[in-house]
């Protein structure tokens, strides 16, 4: 028996975890591919973690998965700010569930030097199925992710069971049903998990959240991940009317490292 995945999402959310949803939004120009803001922070926070590990920079190219990038240009600045560090661009991985997305990505890399060229591969993060495809890119030193936990998180839980056929579920899954009957996963939580293999020890995971709790309370999760930092940032403004007094609002850098 397959793992439950029908467990109810959050009731009006919208349909983030849907890939339709989102080849609809960047097939017909919906979407303007910078959510939150242009992750400029993000950047930065990357660049600073490849910079410090000597071994990284040695081996290049850097290995960095983008989680979910739709049509930003995040990972065309990250791959841009390598080059200018005389790092290949070519270790930076794109993965998206949306077949639009990488359609689309892959056209443009498809134009440029193959040593800079950045991958796209459609990957549902939620199955391992789709995720362990990664391996061969593996292991990472850096996931990059711009409020895709925010787009997961819109979806429902899954349910497993140690009775279930687990041949296709992550090894990580199968450790922890190994030690208990059942897990129920809420989808960031899975995420974390999934990542795992794909990861080292000191890997670092830099995600920027509208959330100011996302990686709370998931206690599988912080079996591997460390989370070292939660830097609050100020949202950029909305179209309000000058004249309107609107509270600060603020979105949320997340650092966690692999233990």
């Amino acid at each position: 028996m397959a793992p439950d995945r029908t467990h109810a999402k959050f009731t009006g959310a919208p349909d983030y975890d849907n890939a339709e949803f989102w080849d609809v939004r960047f097939a017909t120009g919906q979407d303007v591919g910078e959510w939150l803001n242009s992750g400029e922070v993000l950047l930065e926070a990357v660049l600073h973690e490849l910079e410090r590990r000597p071994a990284v920079v040695a081996r290049n190219p850097p290995r960095v998965l983008h989680l979910g990038p739709g049509i930003s240009q995040l990972g065309g600045r990250l791959r841009d700010a390598c080059v200018n560090r005389q790092w290949l661009g070519n270790g930076i991985v794109n993965v998206d569930f949306s077949a639009e997305a990488v359609r689309l990505g892959q056209e443009f890399e498809s134009q440029r030097n193959p040593n800079h060229a950045m991958p796209w591969l459609r990957i549902d993060l939620r199955s391992w199925h789709d995720v362990s495809a990664l391996y061969r890119f593996a292991p990472f030193d850096v996931i990059l992710d711009k409020s895709t936990s925010d787009a997961i998180a819109t979806a429902g839980d899954q349910i497993f069971s140690f009775t279930d056929d687990l041949s296709s579920t992550s090894p990580t899954v199968r450790e922890i049903l190994s030690k208990a009957t059942t897990a129920t996963l809420p989808p960031v939580e899975l995420l974390a998990l999934q990542l795992v293999p794909l990861t080292r020890k000191g890997t670092t995971w830099i995600a920027l959240s509208y959330s100011a709790t996302r990686f709370d309370n998931l206690p599988y999760l912080m079996e591997y991940w460390t989370l070292c930092s939660r830097t609050p940032l100020k949202a950029p403004p909305g179209p309000v009317a000058s004249t309107t007094h609107t509270p600060d609002v603020f979105h949320w850098i997340y650092v966690m490292k692999r233990k």
